[in-house]
């Protein structure tokens, strides 16, 4: 596995080194997000040679927003403290949530004591930012419990915070066992109720609901996110990984192995997206609508050349209007606050 792992990291800097020498060289780097499975496990040496390699070919902002996304069964306060030294500046706490039996259920293996550790750690080593991901609609939670964990990250008063609806992948332990009737989800009004109650909690304890599935307080939006949903340009490294860039949208090949090969001979394993500027347009929509506000036109044409009107219905438009469903001012096209949390829905009915 430290073989493979070594050689992932080669391909990798071989692919930034390319990458590097296709943007102009005075292109700002504003955000950098490290994801994908738990990238808090990988080789510490590996993960700094690949940030020199880099910070050498990329220009990266003096206020870089730097996140990783993290278990918290594989940080303790030495990996934290060896992040922020690579100059991580927000981390992504994958908490989930602060009831043992919960986190069984979920195969999660930490438990609620080393989650409060980590946090503390986080408050404690001076992070600029930091970002607890919450689940509700776990089998076996009430909205009591949910409630009971959203006391909890209040008073820990992280300066983000996610909340996420359990997905249940098929194929999985936990997808049997729903299957089989070991298990039961929450129903929706229960999951509803959680989400609302959840929210409520958050917003009344001084947290701005940004989008609908993140809480940040003032200041502590995630950058990274917040580009990308409103139709921004990004780079994406490593396997599987998507890029949008100068109206050219692409992905690398999911195969570790064929990543690997392929840059062995400094090629990078691209599929190219012939429709990008249009998909990534309508997929802007449905990302914005998710924003408390909303759809920015300027920033929409700026982006992609075309009027946001050229990519909705304009009856649904009119009669979701007229349902107080969305509220249009001519500049900004967003939800109203009963819309809101049928943005999805909303967007699908509008996209053309």
């Amino acid at each position: 596995m430290p073989a493979l792992e070594e050689k992932y990291f080669e391909a990798l800097i071989q692919e930034t080194k390319l990458v590097a020498s296709e943007i102009p060289a005075d292109a700002k780097i504003d955000t950098l997000f490290i994801g994908g499975g738990t990238p808090s496990l990988a080789n510490l040496k590996l993960l700094e040679k690949w940030l020199s390699v880099a910070r050498v070919g990329f220009h990266f902002s003096d206020n870089l927003e730097f996140s990783i996304e993290c278990n918290i069964d594989s940080v303790d306060v030495e990996k934290l403290s060896a992040l922020k030294e690579l100059g991580v500046t927000r981390p992504n706490l994958g908490m989930q949530s602060f009831n043992e039996q919960l986190l069984k259920t979920i195969t999660r293996p930490h438990s609620p004591r080393i989650g409060h550790q980590v946090v503390y750690h986080a408050h404690v080593l001076g992070f600029k930012s930091f970002n607890i991901d919450m689940l509700f609609g776990i089998p076996g939670q009430t909205s009591n419990l949910f409630l009971g964990d959203i006391g909890q990250l209040v008073d820990m008063e992280p300066p983000h915070i996610s909340l996420y609806q359990l997905v249940v992948e098929h194929g999985t332990q936990l997808a049997e066992s729903i299957e089989s009737g070991e298990l039961a989800v929450p129903d929706e009004p229960t999951i509803a109720a959680m989400y609302c109650s959840g929210a409520g909690t958050l917003t009344a304890s001084g947290y701005e609901h940004y989008e609908i599935s993140s809480f940040a307080l003032p200041g502590h939006e995630c950058k990274h996110n917040l580009n990308y949903w409103q139709g921004g340009e990004y780079i994406g490294l490593g396997p599987s990984a998507h890029s949008y860039l100068g109206g050219r949208s692409y992905s690398n090949v999911e195969s570790v192995g064929d990543y690997i090969k392929s840059l062995s001979k400094k090629a990078i394993p691209r599929i190219i997206n012939e429709s990008a500027i249009l998909q990534r347009a309508d997929d802007t929509v449905l990302s914005g609508l998710r924003l408390k506000r909303g759809i920015d036109r300027e920033l929409f044409v700026e982006r992609f050349g075309v009027p946001l009107d050229d990519r909705i219905d304009p009856k649904e438009h009119e009669l979701l209007i007229k349902n107080s469903m969305i509220v249009d001012d001519g500049r900004y096209l967003r939800t109203s606050d009963t819309g809101f949390f049928q943005a999805d829905a909303i967007a699908r009915r509008l996209i053309k």
